[in-house]
C-alpha cells in the first residue's frame, strides 16, 4: 500500500508549488515543445472531432444507416481506449518523440486506407481499428510529454494545450465540409493525410523529450532544486511507481469521470449536425454551428487549468461539468437557426472546461512522478465514453426516430460526472509521498 504522508516532504512540495501563484513568463524551449504539441494535437484529432460531417455523405454514398456508420466511430474510440494505457507507457518508457513518430506514421497510413474503402467492414477496420490504435499512440503521450517540461506554471501550459482541442475542430469542421462538397469525402481523407505527413514530420523533428536533452532545467525550476532523471531513462523506477499508483482510488475514479464527461459531449459532437439538418439547416450551416461551439470552448480550455491550479480544482471541474450537462436541455426546444447558435455559445463554455482540470489533478495527486500511465488510463475512460456517446445516439435514432433519449443520456452523464468529482479525495496532499524512496526499497 502507498506510504503514509510525510509532513516534511509535503511541506517542501507545498512550499515549492506556492511559488507558482505569481505567474512568471520567460523564454524557454518548453514553449516550443508546447507549440509543437498544440499543432500536432489539432492535426491528430481532426478526423475524429469532425466525424459528424461524414455521416450524411457516407449514408448517401453507400446507403448505410446512421447506426452502422456511427458504430465505426464507436469502434475507433473503443480501440483507442484499449490502446491508451499502452500508449501512455510507451511515452514513459521510450520517450514521447518515438511514440508520436510511430503513431503519426500509422495515422497517415490509416487516413489513406480509409479513403479507399467500399464496404462497411473495411470502414470498421480502417477507421475503427487502425486509426483508433494510431490516434492513441500519437495523441496520448503528448500531455504527459508537455508536463515533463514544466516544473511550474503548468496551468498555463495545459490551458494552451487544451485550447487546441477547441481550435482544431473549429478549423476542421468547415474545412472538412468544404472538401466533402468540392472534392468528395474520399479526397477529404487523402488530402488530410498528405498535409498531415508534412506537418508531423517537421514538428517531430523539432520535438525534444525532456529538458535534459538540451542541458536545460524544466520551466519554472528554482536555483538549487533537484530535478530527477527523465522517466524514460529509469524504466524500473517507473514500473514500480505504476504499481503503487494503481492502489489509489483516484487512479480509477478519474478515468470513470472522464468516461462520463465524454459520454455527455460525444452525443452532441456527433449528432448536433444531423439534429440541425432535420430542423431544416443545410449541412454547411450545421457544421458552422459546431465551429462556433468549438471557438467558444477555447477560452474555457485556456483558463480552466489556470483556475484549477490556483483555486480548488475539484470545484472548478464540477462547475464546468454542470454547465456542459444542463445546457443540453435547450436542444429539446431548439428549432430555429439562431437558437442553435445560442446553444453553441452556452454549451461551448461548459464543454471547453470539462477536461481542463485532469492534468492539474494528476500533478496534485502524483506530484512530479511519471504521468504517462495515469493519463493513459484516463484516456481509456475518455475514449470509452466517446465510443458509447458517439454510437448510442445513432442506434436510438434507428429505433425511435428521435434523438430525445440520447440527449437525456448526455445530461445525465455530465451531471453524474459532476457528482463524482465532488466525491474525489482532497488535493492538499500527495497520494504517494516520497514515491522515489518507495521505489528504491
Amino acid at each position: 500500500m502507498p506510504a503514509s504522508p510525510n509532513p516534511t516532504k509535503l511541506s517542501k512540495v507545498n512550499s515549492i508549488d506556492s511559488q507558482s501563484s505569481k505567474p512568471t513568463f520567460y523564454w524557454h524551449y518548453a514553449w516550443v515543445v508546447l507549440a509543437i504539441a498544440v499543432i500536432l494535437q489539432m492535426v491528430g484529432s481532426s478526423i475524429r472531432m469532425a466525424f459528424g460531417v461524414f455521416i450524411d455523405p457516407l449514408s448517401d454514398t453507400f446507403e448505410w444507416d446512421q447506426g452502422n456508420i456511427t458504430l465505426a466511430y464507436a469502434i475507433n474510440n473503443i480501440v483507442s481506449a484499449l490502446a491508451s494505457p499502452m500508449a501512455g507507457r510507451l511515452g514513459d518508457y521510450f520517450g514521447t518523440r518515438k511514440a508520436m513518430a510511430l503513431g503519426g506514421t500509422m495515422f497517415i497510413v490509416g487516413m489513406l486506407i480509409t479513403g479507399v474503402i467500399s464496404h462497411l467492414w473495411q470502414f470498421y477496420l480502417a477507421y475503427g481499428v487502425f486509426l483508433g490504435i494510431a490516434q492513441a499512440i500519437f495523441l496520448v503521450p503528448m500531455v504527459p510529454g508537455v508536463m515533463r517540461w514544466y516544473r511550474r506554471q503548468l496551468g498555463w501550459a495545459m490551458g494552451l494545450l487544451m485550447a487546441s482541442w477547441g481550435i482544431g475542430p473549429a478549423i476542421s469542421f468547415p474545412l472538412m465540409s468544404y472538401m466533402i462538397i468540392h472534392l468528395e469525402w474520399k479526397f477529404a481523407f487523402w488530402t488530410t493525410a498528405f498535409g498531415s505527413a508534412v506537418i508531423i514530420a517537421l514538428l517531430i523533428y523539432l520535438y525534444k523529450n525532456s529538458p535534459s536533452e538540451m542541458n536545460l532545467q524544466p520551466y519554472g525550476s528554482v536555483p538549487g532544486e533537484i530535478i530527477g532523471d527523465p522517466p524514460e531513462t529509469n524504466k524500473a523506477k517507473t514500473s514500480i511507481f505504476i504499481g503503487h499508483m494503481k492502489k489509489t482510488a483516484a487512479y480509477y475514479n478519474m478515468s470513470s469521470i472522464h468516461f462520463l464527461g465524454c459520454v455527455g459531449h460525444a452525443i452532441i459532437l456527433v449528432y448536433l449536425i444531423p439534429i440541425a439538418v432535420r430542423e431544416g439547416l443545410s449541412p454547411v450551416s450545421a457544421a458552422t454551428i459546431l465551429t462556433v461551439m468549438a471557438i467558444i470552448s477555447v477560452p474555457s480550455r485556456i483558463f480552466v487549468p489556470v483556475l484549477s491550479d490556483k483555486f480548488g480544482v475539484r470545484t472548478v471541474m464540477a462547475i464546468f461539468f454542470f454547465l456542459q450537462g444542463i445546457t443540453v436541455i435547450m436542444l429539446f426546444w431548439t428549432h430555429e437557426y439562431w437558437t442553435f447558435y445560442l446553444f453553441a455559445l452556452l454549451f461551448g463554455i461548459g464543454y471547453g472546461g470539462e477536461s481542463g482540470g485532469f492534468p492539474i489533478l494528476n500533478r496534485k495527486y502524483f506530484g512530479y512522478a511519471p504521468q504517462g500511465s495515469p493519463y493513459g488510463f484516463q484516456m481509456f475512460g475518455a475514449s470509452l465514453g466517446m465510443a458509447l456517446g458517439g454510437w448510442i445516439g445513432g442506434e436510438i435514432f434507428v429505433i425511435t426516430g428521435t434523438y430525445d433519449i440520447a440527449l437525456m443520456i448526455s445530461v445525465a452523464a455530465s451531471l453524474a460526472g459532476m457528482a463524482s468529482i465532488i466525491l474525489l479525495e482532497p488535493t492538499d496532499r500527495l497520494l504517494i509521498p516520497d514515491w522515489e524512496s518507495i521505489t528504491n526499497e
